[in-house]
């Protein structure tokens, strides 16, 4: 693996510290990214403890109502399809459990966060705090037999040995039963800019190549593949330990260009002006006296802001529907976190939550309130 692009000194994207005598303790590196020629696949070292990642975890995947509808619609797809015992991996606030729950589908999640997995507990959401291994495997097993469908909706990517996830799902899935993997795609993050997908979070970003030769070495072929929607362009991937693969995989990725090393630093460097044009417009609105708040502050904030040296002369606050962030401040640039109910009625608002930009616009719900997309940048 070669190194393809560098985003600079960047902190734990999902950490939220909550005063300024926390600023000095957070965790900063260079946040370099490797490429590999062969398979199609990116990766991102960092020295932390994967651990720390997932301690006071802030992400609720229940507060975003386009996540909630994608997994009311994937546990009816599961029911059609006769689903009869779901293991969710990385299962967050249950976000999953709930539909498969409604719908009499035995179900259980598993998530290494001890915040958001006891919330979804609370909701009487069985979730079991830990991570996917071995011994997690066999006390299912021993408890409640071999589940048919494991699902790792937006979880693969985190993972700090994804062999080992196939490896676990060897051990533990029914004879006939899929695993269903739900990836943020590496060819739609890096066609549509979408460098600010890349934080220490995620060590692994994948082609579909990558991900068959991964699977393949534990005993799993890639059967199905759609493009789907979520977190600005992801696909589902199915896997079983058959050799019969679907007609239909080449004929959904037919569009997709194959990934060099040469076309990713050309639109990293399209990237980089983007940022820098971010930057310069906001500093614009700010000599013209124009208003300005930013709404969503997910991991993707913390990469733009801390990549473009963007801090809270330039965008005084950010709105998170999460109530677990608000009242913190972002990593590295220390924005301020604030509720809607909290901000302060702006004119403008930089979207970086822009996939949800249909219930903000709902939410905010004022005439003559302009949205812009930070990168690249353009009006919604």
């Amino acid at each position: 693996m070669t190194q393809v692009f560098n985003l600079g000194k960047q902190p734990l994207a999902n950490k939220y510290p909550m005063s300024a005598s926390n600023f000095k303790t957070e965790f900063i590196q260079e946040m370099v990214v490797y490429f590999c020629d062969r398979c199609g696949y990116c990766h991102v070292p960092c020295r932390a403890d994967r651990a720390l990642f997932f301690e006071d975890y802030y992400y609720l995947s229940s507060v975003n109502r386009e996540l909630v509808c994608h997994f009311e619609e994937m546990a009816r797809m599961l029911k059609r399809d006769g689903a009869k015992f779901v293991l969710d991996v990385g299962s967050n606030d249950g976000v999953l459990l709930k539909p498969l729950k409604d719908l009499d589908i035995r179900c259980v999640g598993i998530d290494p966060s001890h915040n958001v997995g006891e919330i979804a507990n609370r909701n009487g959401l069985e979730t079991i705090i830990g991570f996917f291994d071995r011994d997690i495997a066999e006390n299912i097993l021993q408890e409640r037999g071999c589940p048919d469908v494991i699902v790792a909706s937006s979880v693969f990517t985190h993972l700090a040995d994804p062999g080992s996830f196939f490896s676990t799902c060897n051990t533990l899935l029914a004879a006939s039963g899929k695993v269903i993997i739900e990836v943020e795609f590496l060819n739609d993050i890096i066609e549509s800019l979408g460098f600010e997908r890349f934080y220490f979070d995620r060590p692994h970003y994948y082609s579909t190549d990558s991900l068959q030769h991964l699977a393949a070495r534990h005993g799993f072929t890639l059967t199905d593949i759609e493009r789907i929607n979520t977190h600005g362009g992801s696909v589902r991937v199915k896997f079983t330990r058959t050799s019969e693969s679907s007609d239909g995989i080449g004929r959904s990725l037919s569009d997709i260009r194959i990934l060099t090393r040469d076309r990713i630093v050309s639109q990293f460097e399209a990237f980089h002006r983007s940022c820098l044009q971010l930057r310069d417009q906001l500093a614009q609105f700010k000599r013209n006296g124009i208003s300005i708040g930013a709404y969503g502050c997910p991991a993707r904030f913390s990469t733009i802001t801390n990549f473009a040296e963007i801090g809270p002369d330039l965008i005084p606050f950010v709105i998170d529907d999460s109530y677990l962030k608000q009242g913190r401040f972002s990593p590295g640039k220390h924005i301020k976190i604030v509720s809607y109910a909290d901000s302060t009625q702006v004119s403008t608002y930089l979207i970086f939550a822009y996939e949800y930009i249909d219930s903000i616009r709902s939410k905010v719900s004022r005439d003559g309130v302009k949205y812009f997309r930070p990168v690249p940048f353009g009006q919604l």
